[in-house]
């Protein structure tokens, strides 16, 4: 990945910081991507539901684990939409929360393709962390 893929990625995944966290290993930061990948968009399915469920206890559930595994995977901005939401379920206010769903989905889109542009490892979710 050249320098000026990098920072075009920067707003989305902090590839610096995610390296950083598994000491310089890229085929790891792979590894780790690809499994956030598949768990996220598990995840991601079930907050819907659980969103139009009007469930917050769940909400706030799924919120907090994507909130978690965004800030692994050095991923702030979804990490602050899933923050954005869990903070809104646990305070049963779930009137704003489709709306901040659709912008995290939003961000999930531009995360992948952030991530399909940092190597192959990250295209192949099968691959265990």
């Amino acid at each position: 990945m050249n320098l000026q893929t990098q920072d075009q990625m920067a707003d989305v995944l902090d590839v610096e910081d995610l390296l950083a966290r598994c000491l310089g290993n890229v085929e790891f930061a792979q590894r780790i991507l690809a499994k956030f990948e598949q768990r996220c968009d598990e995840d991601l399915e079930e907050l819907e539901k659980a969103v139009f469920g009007s469930d917050s206890e769940s909400v706030a559930r799924l919120a907090h684990r994507l909130k978690g595994a965004s800030a692994n995977a050095s991923a702030s901005r979804l990490q602050k939409h899933a923050s954005e939401i869990e903070r809104a379920a646990r305070n049963r206010s779930l009137d704003g929360v489709p709306a901040s769903l659709e912008s995290l989905k939003e961000e999930w889109k531009r995360f992948r393709q952030a991530v399909s542009q940092f190597g192959p490892a990250a295209e192949r979710p099968e691959q265990s962390a």
